[in-house]
């Protein structure tokens, strides 16, 4: 059964084994060569009007392809640079594989044609040039952490994981409360507040070995405080890079006012002293107050005796 099959994968690879066959089958009827490549005779003079249009830079009709297909039969002439198939390396064929693979992801499960099609593109790739078909692309996160997360998320319950950290090459094991998961640089990131280190933190979900989730009954009793967000705002003297990356926020020069939440009172201290001069804690008043005396106690430091 002649099929009318005109995919953009599939016509470029028609196209690029139209040339050669044309090349040792000069003559050739329309009518056979459809039947040939098994698709509707409409369609094959599509493509062969595309060649028409194919050659060498300059594309002139000296550099350009010569075809005649007017009369019903098929001739070619001026194709030398595309008269056999064209030869692949071995890192150009795995990239085209993992492209493949790529591809059929994005595919809707209904079009099992489609599927098709890339898988026999795939085998026939793997056959010509000698990569294993076995060769795929795996996602970097492991389904079953990404699982764990979005329930952690969800359901706002504490995390025990085994985190890789490739500043110290040592797995650390921390316990987490999750936020949210982003992307960055191709790159799917964790932002939580770790309660190892009693401050916020950014984890890279690929670099989680394993996780847990802690039994709700033996949280139940902290997680009331321990989870709860502080609300504070900080006005900006001097915009400055650091306070945008310090607060992970966008400052607006012309209302340079920060309102954001942390989940530690200790991490929003530190925070605005490290800002030094730049920056003013305004709210809550109880951590503004514990800031002044923090201040005025390392001034009372300087103070001759």
């Amino acid at each position: 059964m002649v099929k009318n099959i005109s995919a953009p994968l599939v016509r470029t690879a028609r196209l690029l084994d139209l040339v050669p066959f044309l090349n040792s089958h000069q003559g050739i009827s329309i009518k056979d060569l459809a039947a040939e490549f098994e698709v509707s005779q409409s369609q094959i003079t599509a493509d062969l009007t595309t060649l028409w249009m194919c050659g060498l830079p300059g594309y002139t009709p000296l550099e350009l392809m010569d075809l005649e297909f007017e009369s019903g039969f098929v001739t070619i002439r001026n194709a030398e640079t595309l008269s056999k198939p064209r030869t692949i390396s071995f890192d150009e064929a795995l990239a085209l594989l993992l492209g493949l693979d790529i591809l059929k992801t994005t595919i809707s499960p209904d079009r099992q044609d489609l599927i098709e099609i890339a898988e026999s593109l795939a085998m026939r790739i793997s056959s010509k040039v000698g990569v294993p078909r076995t060769i795929q692309l795996e996602p970097n996160v492991k389904p079953e952490v990404m699982t764990v997360v979005k329930q952690a998320i969800s359901r706002k319950i504490k995390l025990t994981i085994k985190y890789h950290s490739l500043y110290s090459d040592l797995v650390k094991e921390r316990i987490i409360s999750p936020n949210e998961i982003f992307e960055k640089d191709g790159h799917l990131y964790l932002q939580a507040f770790c309660f190892t280190a009693d401050a916020g933190r950014t984890f890279r979900l690929d670099r989680i070995v394993d996780l847990t989730i802690l039994a709700e009954d033996a949280t139940a009793a902290t997680s009331a405080t321990s989870l709860a967000q502080i609300s504070f705002s900080v006005h900006v003297h001097t915009v400055s890079r650091d306070l945008a990356e310090r607060f992970n926020v966008s400052i607006d020069v012309d209302n340079p006012l920060i309102k954001s939440q942390s989940y530690s009172g200790q991490w929003i201290v530190r925070s605005v002293f490290a800002g030094g001069a730049d920056c003013e804690l305004l709210q809550p008043q109880g951590i503004r107050q514990e800031v002044l005396a923090k201040a005025q106690a390392l001034l009372d430091r300087y103070k001759m005796g």
